[in-house]
């Protein structure tokens, strides 16, 4: 018996990944704009930067694998089999965004340290990076927390192949390492935003997809 619309659908939803991974991404570019430049303004912002922090060396070339969650983020969309699998995940995504967005209104925090200058293209991406962002919603750590849930939504995708999901391991590790090693966060910063990352998992389950 050929399959239903419905179930045709439900197999084969890049359509609606694409329409999340514009939405929630446009989401995510304004919503993180505007709290952006309202938290520079404010006069007195918060820190979690501790003593710990000054034993955190910089590495300039860690900027590549930090951005590269940039092209992670809409790719992991199109990770999914199935439509619920995938409104779950966009679920998750929409989130850790309104939570973080909320935290930085309501409990701004800037960066108490500037990342040293950096020469060839490795530089240009961080001019890039400087032009979008202030160095200001530090915590809880939005890129620690989008990462936990594109990294699942990786490992799903790969289980039924080891070496490449050994290597999407190592690659989002080096993500979580490159938000300290770039000093766009703390240590605080990226274990706040990693666990409201693992919240998210645990308030939206994957069984509600099916």
């Amino acid at each position: 018996m050929p399959p239903t619309p419905d179930a045709a659908h439900d197999l084969h939803p890049w359509r609606e990944a694409l329409m999340w991974a514009c939405g929630l991404g446009t989401y995510f570019v304004v919503g993180y704009s505007l709290t952006n430049q309202w938290a520079a303004a404010q006069p007195a912002p918060h820190s979690l930067h501790g003593s710990w922090d000054a034993r955190v060396p910089f590495l300039g070339w860690t900027i590549w694998p930090y951005l590269s969650l940039n092209l992670l983020y809409p790719c992991a969309f199109f990770a999914f089999e199935h439509v619920r699998a995938l409104r779950v995940h966009a679920a998750r995504i929409a989130l850790v965004q309104t939570i973080c967005f909320l935290v930085f209104r309501l409990w701004p925090t800037a960066a108490v340290r500037d990342a040293p200058d950096v020469s060839g293209v490795s530089g240009a991406l961080f001019e890039q990076l400087r032009a979008f962002e202030q160095p200001v919603n530090m915590a809880p750590s939005l890129h620690a927390a989008v990462l936990v849930l594109v990294w699942r939504a990786g490992s799903v995708a790969l289980r039924p192949h080891r070496a490449a999901r050994m290597l999407w391991h190592a690659w989002c590790a080096l993500i979580l390492l490159s938000t300290l090693t770039t000093w766009q966060h703390d240590i605080a910063d990226a274990v706040a935003g990693t666990l409201l990352g693992a919240l998210a998992l645990w308030i939206v389950p994957m069984r509600a997809a099916r």
